[in-house]
């Protein structure tokens, strides 16, 4: 683990936040990092902007939260909260802003009845801190600081704290090896060499994703075809009189562009697809370095070839483009028309008319299809571990994860393929012991 712990200011109204604000500390706590915020101080006593002042200065970063309320003001006019980032902004603190959807329900006390003065802060934060992420919950807040954090402080360390005793005991080394490094150049050249093809103890995390099978058929769908326009004239004779010429210029003025064909096609494509080609979505998470991994970060991201959604999620097909053919009416009403002749005239129909039967309810006697209920698979909560699937990206927390040991996730999401070829699978790791992101590429053939 590493021994720098670093400072993280916490900014925001304090009244409407008291949840949000609570569950950050304890996150930033559970990294070993030092969490500061408006708690210790008396933010309506303007005399202690001095302390909060030197707090920014000394602080590694920043965290601004947004929610729906201004906050009080100061002598100068704008508010605490929004005097604290411009300060941070000021002196160059790495700021991490998140900001809450304005379309969240909230009650009264949450929310400014007038949101003039809360609108301009958000706006200059979104055109300051191009990074900056919405968020509609306190778990979703949460999550996004952790991870944010993390990242921040692997890409980009801060300066930090450490314990006086190693401080001193560094500095000792330090000039110890300087006064020695003429006489010992040689012998430490050697170390180095020897050190160089030691492996430090570390997690090794692996994934593996497991590629979705297609067949033959998976192109043989039927494609929609643009229809030619029709001409009365073209009609067969005994139909004329359930088609009229309005019926057929309304049709033809109806026919759809050849865009809005390929569109639908499109549309009816994916569908038929979800419907043949979904298969559960396997991912196998191993750790095999030498010690365990803890609170482990994998960001999975897919191309736009395959898709994958949540098990029990419903896809609707596209709405077929096409006006109903005139013709086609014409022949159903004309048949219809053949039909009630016959039956007028011929016995047994007479009689099924006039018992109530037909051929629908001849047809229910026979047999009433069964029903079947359908109890979704409830999963229960397992501290250790969490996914979340956002469009084409899935995050998967695992708390922790024993060397030489390894996690399987198959039973919550499904995943189709959408096109054929070699498809490129970005995946981002971060866990405590990395020293920084380790990024992937998996590559699955469809």
């Amino acid at each position: 683990m590493n021994s720098i712990k670093y400072q993280v200011f916490i900014s925001s109204t304090y009244s409407d936040l008291v949840e949000e604000r609570e569950s950050i500390i304890k996150a930033i706590l559970e990294m070993y990092h030092i969490p500061i915020g408006m708690e210790m101080f008396s933010a309506e006593d303007e005399d202690q902007w001095e302390i909060i002042r030197r707090t920014i200065e000394v602080s590694d970063y920043y965290i601004l939260v947004l929610g729906l309320r201004y906050g009080s003001k100061t002598s100068d006019g704008i508010s605490f909260t929004q005097k604290e980032y411009e300060y941070a902004l000021e002196k160059k603190i790495p700021v991490l802003a998140f900001v809450m959807d304005d379309m969240v329900s909230l009650s009264k006390d949450k929310r400014d009845d007038d949101l003039t003065e809360m609108n301009q802060f958000r706006n200059l934060v979104l055109k300051n801190s191009k990074m900056a992420q919405f968020w509609r919950s306190k778990e979703e807040l949460i999550k996004n600081v952790s991870i944010s954090l993390m990242k921040q402080i692997m890409q980009k360390p801060a300066v930090g704290w450490v314990r006086g005793d190693k401080l001193g005991a560094e500095e000792i080394l330090t000039e110890e090896l300087t006064s020695l490094s003429k006489e010992n150049r040689q012998l430490r050249e050697k170390i180095s060499e020897l050190e160089s093809k030691i492996s430090p103890k570390s997690p090794m995390i692996e994934v593996l994703i497991e590629s979705p099978k297609v067949d033959e058929k998976f192109n043989e769908f039927d494609l929609l075809v643009l229809p030619q326009k029709i001409d009365l004239n073209s009609v067969e004779k005994h139909l004329h009189e359930f088609v009229s010429k309005e019926d057929i210029e309304k049709y033809n003025n109806k026919i759809p562009t050849q865009s809005d064909i390929e569109q639908y096609n499109s549309g009816r494509e994916k569908k038929y697809k979800l419907d043949n080609y979904s298969t559960p979505l396997l991912i196998n998470v191993s750790n095999s370095g030498s010690i365990k991994g803890n609170n482990i970060f994998i960001d999975i991201t897919f191309p736009e070839g395959i898709l994958v959604y949540r098990k029990g999620d419903n896809f609707s097909g596209p709405v077929n483009p096409l006006p109903i053919n005139p013709i086609k009416r014409a022949r159903e009403k004309y048949e219809k028309k053949q039909e009630d002749a016959l039956r007028k005239n011929h016995p047994l129909f007479s009689l099924y008319d006039r018992i109530g039967l037909n051929e629908r309810t001849i047809s229910a006697i026979s047999g009433v299809p069964g029903y079947q209920a359908h109890i979704g698979t409830i999963r229960p909560i397992n501290p250790n571990f969490w996914t979340d699937l956002n469009g084409s990206k899935l995050l998967i927390k695992l708390n922790s994860l024993l060397h030489t040991r390894r996690k399987v996730f198959d039973d919550e999401y499904m995943v189709v393929p959408l096109t054929t070829g070699i498809h490129k699978i970005e995946v981002e790791i971060i866990c405590e012991e990395y020293e920084k992101l380790d990024t992937k590429i998996i590559e699955i053939i469809v």
